[in-house]
C-alpha cells in the first residue's frame, strides 16, 4: 500500500502496533469501568435487575479484553527488536503532522521509506529514501527531529553521522548510543597485541586499517590523554615484531621529555640542536625507498601490484612529538654546503607523509594546539593526514582539522576527558568523525614500552 502524507490524519495513525493495541486497551479499560459502574448505579437504586447483570456481564468481558490487549500489546513491545523500535518512532516523527512535518511534506505526496539496520552494539544506521517532495536536503534537515523521536529506552541515542547516497536516493543516519563505554582497558601490554598487521586497535570496534590509511595526526593538549593513545598504538607496532625489511619504530622527541628517556629515542644533540633528528629522517625516508624497491621488483615478477602487506612487510612507524616545537629547533636558512634548516626538515616530513604508506612506512605527528601554518601544521600536511585524532575535542579545535559539514552531528555540550577523542580515518568506514577512547592501560606504559623497544631492536641487531 502506497502511504502519502495526510495533514488531517487521525491522532492514531502511524503509531507503532504495540502503542495502539495498548490505547485500544485502555479504551476497553474505560468502557469496563463506565459499564461496571452504570450496573452498580442501576443495582443500588433497586432498578431493572436484568439490565444491572448485563451491565456488570459487560464489564467483566471488557476488562478482559482490555487485560489480553495489554498482554498483547507488551508481548509485541518485548518481542519487537531495537531496530524496529526506532524504524517505528522515526516514522511516526516524520509522518504524523502532530510532529510538526519536519520533511516539509503536502497532503497527497509520498512518505518516504524508513529501514533501520543494527551494524554494533548500541550502533544503527537508518536509511530514509528520497521521495517526491522528499530530497536528500529536506531529510538531513530533520535530523535533529530524529533525534528528538528517540525516547524512553532509547533517549540516550544521538545521531552522529549523517551520509547522503552518491546517487541522491537517499540519506543514512548513523545512530549511536552515546553512554555505552567502548574503551578497551589491558592489564598486560600482550592483551594489546593486534590480530593482523595491518589493524591497530582504537576501541572495541573501532580500527586503524593500515592497507587503506596513511599517517596519523594527533592534537590535544596537555593532559588529554594524546601521548598515551600514541603510546597504545606504538605497543601495538612493537608487538607484531620487526619484518626482515628494515621495519624500524622511531620516536622522536624535540622536548626532551618523558619519552627521551627510552632506549633508542631520538631527541636533541648535546649542543641542542636537532641534527640527530634529521638523520633519523634520513634514515626513516631511505628505509621507504629500500621497501618500495622490493615492491616494485616483487610486482615486475607477478605481473601484479604486489602490496607491502602481502609482502610478508610489517609497518615501519616514524613518531615525531610535539611537531610544532620540533620546527622552532631548526634555522630558516642552511649554512655553506650545509643542509641542516627548517626546510629539509619540512621536505623530509611532507615525503615521509604522501611517498610512505605504499611501502608500510608511516607517521605519526602529534601537535598541542590544532592550528594551522604559522606556528602550527602547514595546510598541506593536514590534508595529507588520513586519520586524524582530537583528543578533549572542541569545536573550534574540530573545525581546523576536519571541514564543518563533518562536525554538525556533534555535541559540544558533552564533557570530555582524558582519552576522549573524535577520530576518522579514511577506511570507508571511519571516514565521518566519530566518537572513540583509546585503550585504557592499567600497567605501566612507559616502562613496557621501553622494553618493547629494547626487544625490537634487539631482533634487529641478531639479524
Amino acid at each position: 500500500m502506497i502511504r502519502r502524507y495526510n495533514q488531517s490524519a487521525s491522532p492514531l495513525r502511524h503509531m507503532a502496533p504495540y502503542t495502539l493495541i495498548a490505547v485500544l486497551a485502555g479504551i476497553a479499560l474505560a468502557l469496563a469501568i463506565f459499564c461496571g459502574g452504570l450496573g452498580i448505579t442501576i443495582a443500588r437504586y433497586d432498578a431493572v435487575t436484568d439490565i444491572s447483570a448485563s451491565m456488570m456481564k459487560a464489564a467483566i468481558v471488557l476488562a478482559g479484553i482490555a487485560l489480553a490487549l495489554f498482554v498483547i500489546a507488551v508481548g509485541i513491545y518485548k518481542g519487537t527488536s531495537d531496530e524496529v523500535h526506532i524504524q517505528w518512532m522515526v516514522q511516526r516523527a516524520l509522518y504524523h503532522p502532530s510532529h510538526g512535518n519536519p520533511l516539509r511534506l503536502r497532503t497527497g505526496e509520498l512518505l518516504p521509506h524508513v529501514h533501520c539496520t543494527k551494524v554494533g552494539d548500541g550502533l544503527y544506521d537508518l536509511t530514509i529514501s528520497a521521495q517526491q517532495g522528499s530530497t536528500v536536503e529536506t531529510i538531513a534537515d530533520a535530523s535533529s527531529a530524529i533525534s528528538s523521536a528517540l525516547n524512553r529506552k532509547y533517549e540516550h541515542y544521538a545521531i552522529v553521522q549523517t551520509d547522503a547516497d552518491t546517487a541522491f536516493n537517499s540519506v543514512t543516519f548513523r545512530i549511536d548510543d552515546v553512554k555505552i563505554d567502548r574503551s578497551l582497558t589491558v592489564t598486560d601490554v600482550n592483551d594489546l597485541s593486534p590480530k593482523s598487521v595491518t589493524k591497530l586497535w582504537v576501541d572495541s570496534i573501532t580500527t586503524i586499517d593500515l592497507t587503506t590509511s596513511g599517517s596519523m595526526l594527533f592534537a590535544g593538549k596537555t593532559r588529554s590523554g594524546k601521548t598515551t593513545g600514541v603510546i597504545s598504538v606504538l605497543l601495538q607496532v612493537l608487538l607484531m615484531g620487526p619484518d626482515r625489511y628494515h621495519s624500524s619504530v622511531l620516536i622522536v622527541d624535540p622536548k626532551q621529555a618523558e619519552l627521551s628517556r627510552l632506549p633508542h629515542t631520538i631527541t636533541l644533540d648535546e649542543d641542542g640542536g636537532a641534527r640527530n633528528i634529521l638523520e633519523a629522517l634520513k634514515r626513516f625516508t631511505d628505509t621507504i625507498k629500500y621497501r618500495q624497491q622490493i615492491l616494485n621488483d616483487l610486482s615486475e615478477q607477478q605481473g601484479d601490484a604486489v602490496k607491502w602487506w602481502d609482502a610478508g612487510f610489517h609497518p615501519a612507524f616514524l613518531f615525531v612529538d610535539e611537531y610544532v616545537a620540533a620546527r622552532t629547533i631548526f634555522p630558516s636558512k642552511a649554512g655553506k654546503d650545509d643542509d641542516y634548516c627548517l626546510a629539509t626538515f619540512d621536505g623530509l616530513v611532507k615525503r615521509i607523509i604522501t611517498m610512505g604508506a605504499s611501502a608500510g612506512c608511516f607517521c605519526i605527528i602529534s601537535i598541542a594546539e590544532a592550528s594551522v601554518d604559522q606556528g602550527g601544521l602547514p595546510a598541506m600536511l593536514r590534508s595529507a593526514m588520513s586519520t586524524r585524532v582530537l583528543f578533549r575535542p572542541t569545536l573550534p579545535e574540530a573545525r581546523l582539522i576536519w571541514d564543518s559539514e563533518k562536525l554538525e552531528d556533534f555535541s559540544v555540550s558533552r564533557v570530555y576527558g582524558p582519552g576522549d577523542a573524535w577520530f576518522s580515518s579514511t577506511d570507508g568506514i571511519h571516514d565521518a568523525v566519530s566518537f572513540v577512547h583509546f585503550p585504557r592501560m592499567e600497567f605501566p606504559e612507559y616502562r613496557e614500552l621501553g622494553k618493547l623497544l629494547r626487544e625490537y631492536y634487539d631482533v634487529l641487531l641478531r639479524e
